[in-house]
């Protein structure tokens, strides 16, 4: 950026000062539309020309000053931050999207006089300016780490006055949740979220990071059982049936993996509570706790011996080093944190039991365990989309509908308000809750914390043995195998060998994909490990891990070439390797 943070701040302030003035060019070039066919044929591009006029030309600023706006996204753009869209939308916080849904309301419905006009404008302002808040949030270590603290203090000061009394809603109260939400959108690379996590980690008192590892938990645990709870609707089987948990673990190792983080800093902070008198700040912590295990009770409490292969993403945490691949630093320090979560889990298991009736959602109307969604932009988009319904939004704000604790007949009101919400055709509602789903949630993560509290210190908690993925490597034959070295009863696993060689899956059974869908799964964590030969790739997927090894079964893959050994050997260290 050309501009610095004390620029950019300065900008936003200047932008909040002109509120009034902004909403009224918003509410007479954007939306008062309604006889102009025009409107009609406005593209994406079009409505977000018309809302940074309406901004910037309204506020008044100089031209240098205006040059700034953009920035802070291509910033976010250039830290890796690329979005990816899915299902047709990138699932981000967008004013444009939201004008055009309002456009396609009103023609259905009746187009609103200028009161419901300017409430709406107001609601695109807040959109406009906390969209920018969540970028600026992720650029307070431009310049270091020890100007952090402060740079994240005038990020809440600017969403302060953005929530002042003159505002009919607040969409977020706590900054430190903006740099959560910042990250929210599919991108397509993984590596920018490790490198924010070590950030925070590396900065601010732990009122500060302890408030962002919280938000992180609870957002990915909702994130994550909202896969699942989708996942088994549509195939109409159990939400721990084999075939649900591999399709999602295996599209989720980076949301996983960055739970481990925030886990074991949310588990340090609780250790230390129990040992205390505040009462409340031990439940706050328990209760964000026990937000981000649910997400996946069986892999987080009762199979960590499966956490370290789940969570091993081969492009982020293996490098290559002397010739062979080795941990890199971000793999090293993964490895650290998986190692304390497992001792702090098994230590505080029987506390996180004590204190986990107060989130009981038997005892509640609504529960944050009974929520599902797809990304948290989506339940921002839904808290603007109220506007056109007219409905209140109760004082609540994003972060009241992520605590188990408090005014739950509000919560429950405005969350079934949000099912009929507009929505564009065929497409899936954005926002579901169940206080029935909420109870098997809770069930499952009770079941599997008690497991836990009984084996302490065994990685595997479960009743079934721990299955093991025997590797034969292409240089080697089964019959050159030692006598004894497979055990009976050990399954095929060839179909989860990935090739892009359709010769070499018709000779060793392997499942044969294109290259370009090798790639992009590659990026996404989705393997074990792979490599490239000769312009062709091989890989092993994950979904091995769920399919047979979570299922007491050993799996045996053949045929694999020298350089994926090698990476096994790193991701999946129980494998079983001839040497």
């Amino acid at each position: 950026m050309t501009g610095s943070f004390a620029d950019h701040v300065a900008l936003l302030s200047h932008v909040l000062d002109r509120r009034t003035d902004i909403v009224d060019a918003i509410e007479n070039r954007v939306l008062n539309v309604q006889a102009k066919r025009t409107s009609r044929g406005m593209t994406r591009r079009d409505v977000e020309r018309m809302l940074h006029a309406c901004v910037f030309e309204a506020s008044g600023l100089t031209t240098d000053a205006s040059r700034l706006e953009g920035q802070l996204a291509a910033a976010h753009i250039a830290d890796g931050f690329v979005p990816v869209p899915l299902d047709g939308s990138s699932h981000e916080l967008d004013p444009a999207e939201l004008t055009a849904r309002a456009y396609e309301h009103w023609d259905d419905h009746r187009w609103p006089g200028r009161n419901g006009r300017v409430a709406y404008a107001r609601t695109l302002y807040f959109i406009f300016v906390l969209r920018r808040l969540e970028h600026l949030s992720l650029r307070v270590w431009d310049d270091g780490r020890d100007a952090a603290e402060n740079r994240i203090r005038e990020v809440q000061r600017l969403l302060d006055k953005l929530n002042d009394a003159t505002s009919p809603d607040a969409f977020v109260r706590d900054a430190r949740w903006l740099i959560q939400t910042a990250q929210g959108p599919l991108t397509r690379h993984l590596q920018p979220y490790f490198r924010v996590a070590e950030r925070i980690s590396e900065s601010f008192a732990d009122e500060y990071r302890l408030g962002i590892h919280s938000a992180g938990a609870r957002l990915a645990g909702g994130h994550l059982r909202s896969q699942l709870r989708f996942r088994s609707g549509e195939t109409g089987l159990p939400v721990d049936h084999p075939d649900v948990l591999s399709v999602t673990r295996n599209s989720n190792s980076m949301d996983a993996a960055l739970l481990v983080r925030d886990l074991v800093a949310l588990l340090e902070a609780y250790r230390a509570a129990c040992l205390g008198a505040d009462i409340e700040h031990r439940l706050d912590l328990a209760d964000a706790v026990l937000q981000g295990v649910s997400a996946d009770p069986e892999l987080f409490l009762t199979r960590l011996d499966l956490l370290t292969p789940c969570t091993m993403i081969e492009g982020v945490f293996v490098a290559e080093g002397d010739g062979r691949p080795q941990y890199s630093p971000m793999g090293r320090a993964h490895l650290r944190h998986l190692e304390r979560y497992g001792q702090l889990i098994g230590e505080l298991a029987g506390k996180l039991i004590e204190d986990a009736s107060r989130c009981d959602p038997s005892r509640n109307a609504y529960s944050p365990f009974g929520i599902a969604y797809g990304f948290c932009g989506d339940i921002l988009s839904n808290m603007a989309l109220e506007t056109l319904v007219s409905r209140p939004s109760l004082g609540l704000a994003l972060e009241d509908f992520f605590v188990s604790r408090g005014n739950h007949e509000d919560r429950r009101n405005r969350a079934e308000g949000w099912k009929g919400l507009p929505k564009p055709s065929g497409e899936r509602r954005h926002f579901e809750h169940s206080i029935e789903w909420a109870g098997q949630v809770f069930e499952r993560t009770m079941l599997a914390l008690e497991a836990r509290a009984c084996h302490v210190a065994e990685p595997n908690a479960s009743n079934l043995r721990a299955g093991r993925l025997f590797v034969v490597p292409e240089s080697r034959t089964l019959e050159s195998l030692p006598e004894g070295f497979l055990p009976g009863g050990i399954v095929r696993a060839q179909e989860h060998c990935i090739t892009s060689d359709v010769t070499h899956a018709f000779s060793t059974e392997a499942t044969a994909f294109p290259r370009s869908q090798m790639l992009t799964d590659r990026n996404e964590g989705r393997y074990l490990a792979s490599a490239e030969s000769a312009g062709k790739w091989f890989a092993v997927t994950k979904v091995v891990l769920t399919a047979c090894l979570n299922q007491g079964k050993d799996a045996l893959v053949t045929g694999v070439p020298q350089p994926v050994v090698e990476i096994l050997r790193l991701t999946c260290p129980a494998a079983v390797i001839p040497d």
